[in-house]
């Protein structure tokens, strides 16, 4: 019976720890002179594992005729690994025609990259216009850059700056990810570390019970 009740201890701290975790996404928000900015990535990351980060520019807050443009860097701490990753572009609009999806992979001509010691920098391209991006807030405008299968070795910070035509650049910054969960290999661990200490009290309360003390 001890035996049964040992089992099913070590078996739900394996199951707790070890389990499928259900993927919901961490969004941070930021307000550019009434467009709203926002980076989202999941709320469950490991190292070495991949996943997704976008950053999105949405003008449909904005006063009806007001236009956004603006030139977009991204710039990253050296603790992530993009060698693998592949960029995607969403434009949308309340006017269909203008809606479009394209994909690339980071260092092509829509995402020239640097990469040094101190990270990696990638410049945005407007696939369409080039230079600067126009978003009009009569149509409700929104665009979304998309990094796939971004490889994480330890924490990183994100820098997304938007250059505003004829004005200052705004910065906005992100740390990825805001908790990140313990390897599988440690979860493991945890859990074989909390069968011990079961299998550990069993044997001392066997030992003090008074069968025990008369054998």
């Amino acid at each position: 019976m001890q035996r049964a009740r040992l089992f099913l201890l070590a078996a739900a701290s394996f199951s707790v720890l070890l389990g499928a975790h259900p993927a919901r996404a961490v969004t941070v928000y930021h307000s550019l002179i009434g467009a709203e900015v926002a980076v989202s990535f999941p709320d469950w990351i490991d190292y070495g594992s991949a996943f997704d980060i976008s950053f999105s520019v949405d003008v449909s807050p904005m006063v009806p005729g007001n236009t956004l443009a603006f030139k977009t860097y991204l710039d990253t701490t050296d603790t992530i690994d993009l060698s693998g990753s592949t960029w995607e572009y969403t434009f949308a609009s309340d006017e269909p025609a203008w809606n479009f999806t394209l994909f690339g992979t980071p260092g092509d001509a829509t995402m020239p990259m640097t990469h040094d010691a101190s990270g990696y920098s990638l410049r945005l391209y407007d696939p369409i216009n080039g230079d600067y991006t126009w978003l009009w807030s009569s149509f409700n405008d929104r665009v979304v850059w998309t990094l796939r299968n971004v490889i994480l070795n330890q924490d990183t910070r994100f820098s997304l700056t938007l250059e505003l035509f004829l004005t200052a650049p705004e910065t906005f910054v992100v740390d990825v990810p805001q908790n990140v969960l313990p390897e599988p290999s440690s979860r493991a661990l945890a859990a074989l570390g909390l069968a011990g200490l079961a299998l550990a009290a069993r044997s001392a309360a066997a030992r003090r019970s008074p069968a025990a003390r008369r054998g």
